[in-house]
């Protein structure tokens, strides 16, 4: 059947909300997301989200438009080919916005295929890949929310909110520069499991080393599952002075290279890496997974999730695949929009998340009706 279905068009698409009343750092009141549809000859159509559109959906737009002509017409085996073969030139493809428009579209592929087989997307990756592990249908998530910029009735909020919905593993994000103390025992007395972000690479204040240490002297009490992005990626040579809190530290959402990750883990040895599935390509992460299958390491991959519906339906199904290696899949729960289709669509009880059977398709947890082309005339930044 495969054969038979081609690419017909690649159109690029951006989907907003309102986000986290305009508390979280980086963001305004809004936050676009780069939404991918696929047009196909036999009528179905898949989509895919990147992390880029978040950022800048006019790059996204010129990006995708120009890999478009890479892969249309051509049908979708050889449209994955093609796009396996972009990617082997290192100088271009092996990492940023090029890599991450190819991972959403990697995404709508795979929807395709889903529908083309009346299948769900965990069996396509399994028999596509080849993998031998039984799917795992049940997959721990933990609730993500915390801004910076929030107060302590705002995180209290949050975490009764995450309890509602079964979660007790909450990730918040958290200032070393401010009254830290009071969140800090907050999250430890709310919820059964805690982890911070301190977001290293956007909230710049949190890079002053004398306060960081400060911070991890006083946390380290409180035994949190990890701390993720600690330092900004060009500070990460001074990672190895941070590890004598005897702390758990994990780091990747902006990386989209295999290799990142392999460092990561073998160089710098985080307990935990974090790749973005609308940002690091599928055959990355498989790549990865199969690395960590060799040196029998498990459980070492914390799904970061800070994008859409898709996104993060698409990660439960990578976790499904790779539970040998996937510990936990991240749920943002900020007020917003882009869930309110989802959340008819999974059940969640004691942080374990599974998928409805009826969803076949990423159309059946995205609005498509709010879809919107991107009419941005300018380069902008969606972020601070």
């Amino acid at each position: 059947m495969e054969q038979k279905i081609k690419i017909n068009q690649i159109v690029s698409l951006t989907q907003k909300s309102k986000f986290g009343d305009g508390k979280y750092f980086g963001y305004k009141k809004e936050k676009f997301l780069g939404i991918i549809k696929i047009t196909t000859n036999k009528k179905i159509i898949g989509y895919g989200e990147t992390l880029v559109g978040v950022y800048s959906p006019k790059l996204f737009k010129i990006n995708l438009s120009y890999i478009s002509r890479f892969i249309s017409n051509r049908s979708l085996f050889e449209s994955i080919r093609e796009l396996n073969k972009l990617k082997k030139n290192k100088f271009f493809f092996d990492n940023g916005i090029l890599k991450s428009v190819i991972s959403g579209i990697e995404m709508a592929i795979f929807d395709i295929l889903a529908q083309a087989y009346k299948t769900n997307h965990s069996n396509i990756m399994k028999n596509y890949f080849n993998l031998k592990f039984p799917l795992s249908n049940k997959v721990k998530i933990y609730a993500s929310a915390g801004s910076i910029k929030s107060n302590i009735n705002d995180l209290k909020k949050d975490l009764n909110f995450s309890k509602k919905i079964g979660i007790s593993i909450f990730k918040g994000r958290l200032a070393t520069s401010k009254n830290f103390l009071k969140k800090i025992e907050l999250l430890n007395n709310e919820i059964d499991d805690f982890a911070v972000d301190l977001i290293a690479n956007t909230y710049e204040k949190n890079e002053h080393f004398r306060n960081l240490n400060l911070f991890l002297k006083k946390i380290r009490t409180f035994k949190p599952l990890w701390i993720e992005e600690i330092l900004k990626t060009d500070k990460l040579f001074q990672f190895k002075n941070l590890k004598k809190y005897g702390l758990k530290f994990s780091y990747g959402e902006n990386f989209n290279t295999y290799i990142d990750f392999i460092n990561l883990i073998e160089f710098y040895k985080f307990n935990y890496v974090n790749p973005d599935l609308s940002h690091l390509s599928i055959f990355d992460f498989n790549k990865l997974n199969r690395h960590l299958c060799d040196k029998k390491k498990k459980n070492k991959i914390i799904i970061h999730c800070w994008g859409g519906a898709i996104n993060f339906i698409y990660s439960l199904y990578c976790a499904q695949v790779f539970s040998q290696q996937v510990k936990l899949v991240e749920f943002p729960i900020t007020d917003s929009n882009f869930m309110n289709k989802v959340y008819p669509n999974i059940s969640i009880k004691n942080s374990i998340c599974s998928i409805d059977e009826n969803v076949k398709s990423f159309k059946d947890i995205i609005d498509i009706k709010k879809l919107e082309e991107i009419q941005f005339s300018k380069l902008t930044f969606n972020f601070d």
